[in-house]
């Protein structure tokens, strides 16, 4: 595809949670009839059903509907120009960028590429979660709404009358023109989100992007921006044993606020021979039942993501080790008595 003929590209963006990965599986499994190519951030978290894939090619699957769906590693251009030389072109390239990314660098990036054209800047928004955020993630989200071309109030199940009004009133503050589209899990028809022709090249001309920095915990980073607008901590956790669930929602529960966001895959002692999907935004806890383990050995694999220094990764790794089956008491008593045990064990260090 030549620059006379440029592809529409999609940029999906929106704070940790609002529901861009729900999004990309409804465009993922729709049946629309159009070449998309899907590029993500977070790939283990996009639930690809199995039934559709007809290829695997090392991390891009081909999906009988038409869609590729692959990964984003460092070199986004890169990804963008693969998609664009496959055998088959797309006829439209969505991408989801990282919850606690500015969209307008992602924008700005892309400039590199004369065979796309943006073609939206589409934001997903928490209706319940949106006027909870504090600090630095309040202006990163404002950040997102602002270069919005359109906006998807989602979730507005879960907010009662006034939460969702006050969403409402935040979105005209912060951007007045922009076309707003309220969701339940996202379910918005396709023809309104995608070849819209809505991206405002003027307001990526009057605003500078924000240096947003997301940093593995314990990495120490050493270049010379300083003036960060936010700067978020993340951490991995990985293994190949089963997990009980009665131990998982204990461990859950006594997160840490600093931790904004957990999403991931677990590996359920209580029902093995299917992937459990685990989301944490906030305070707000959902497990639900995934596809298939699509040929690879069960596994857990969960990412955190904090607020700077609001992961404790040791601490984390002891308290997730815990939940394993094969160390997650069996009883009542047996946790009573485990945590008296260790409350004793700390109360002789402390003495």
């Amino acid at each position: 595809m030549d620059a006379k003929h440029p592809i529409p590209l999609t940029i999906i963006t929106g704070f940790l949670g609002a529901g861009k990965t729900t999004l990309l599986n409804r465009i993922l499994s729709a049946n629309h009839g159009l070449r998309i190519a899907v590029l993500v951030n977070d790939f283990g978290a996009v639930n690809i059903d199995s039934q559709l894939v007809v290829n695997v090619e090392g991390e891009t699957y081909s999906l009988s509907n038409g869609c590729i769906c692959c990964t984003i590693r460092d070199d986004l251009v890169k990804a963008v120009r693969d998609a664009l030389n496959r055998p088959e072109s797309p006829e439209a390239i969505i991408i989801e960028t990282s919850g606690v990314s500015d969209p307008l660098e992602v924008a700005l990036t892309l400039r590199a590429v004369n065979a796309v054209t943006i073609d939206s800047i589409l934001t997903v928004i928490d209706a319940e979660q949106i006027e909870t955020l504090q600090r630095e993630n309040a202006v990163l989200a404002m950040n997102q709404v602002g270069m919005a071309d359109i906006v998807i109030l989602n979730k507005v199940d879960l907010a009662d009358a006034d939460t969702l009004q006050r969403a409402r009133q935040y979105i005209k503050r912060v951007i007045p023109n922009s076309r707003v589209i309220e969701t339940t899990h996202c379910d918005v028809p396709l023809p309104l989100i995608l070849n819209v022709g809505m991206f405002d090249a003027v307001r990526l001309a009057a605003r500078e992007a924000s240096a947003i920095h997301v940093h593995e915990a314990g990495h120490e980073h050493d270049h010379p921006h300083a003036d960060h607008a936010a700067v978020f901590s993340t951490w991995t956790w990985q293994d190949n044993r089963p997990v009980s669930l009665k131990a998982l929602k204990r461990a859950v529960e006594q997160l840490s606020p600093d931790i904004y966001r957990v999403k991931g895959t677990l590996y359920l002692a209580d029902k093995p021979d299917t992937p459990a999907i685990l989301q944490v935004v906030g305070r707000r806890v959902t497990l639900s039942e995934g596809d298939t383990w699509g040929g690879r050995p069960p596994h857990n694999e969960l990412v955190f993501i904090a607020s700077a220094g609001g992961l404790d990764a040791t601490a984390l790794q002891s308290r997730l080790e815990s939940c394993l089956a094969e160390n997650a008491p069996h009883s009542e008593v047996e946790r009573l008595t485990n945590a008296a045990l260790e409350w004793l064990r700390k109360l002789r260090t402390s003495g």
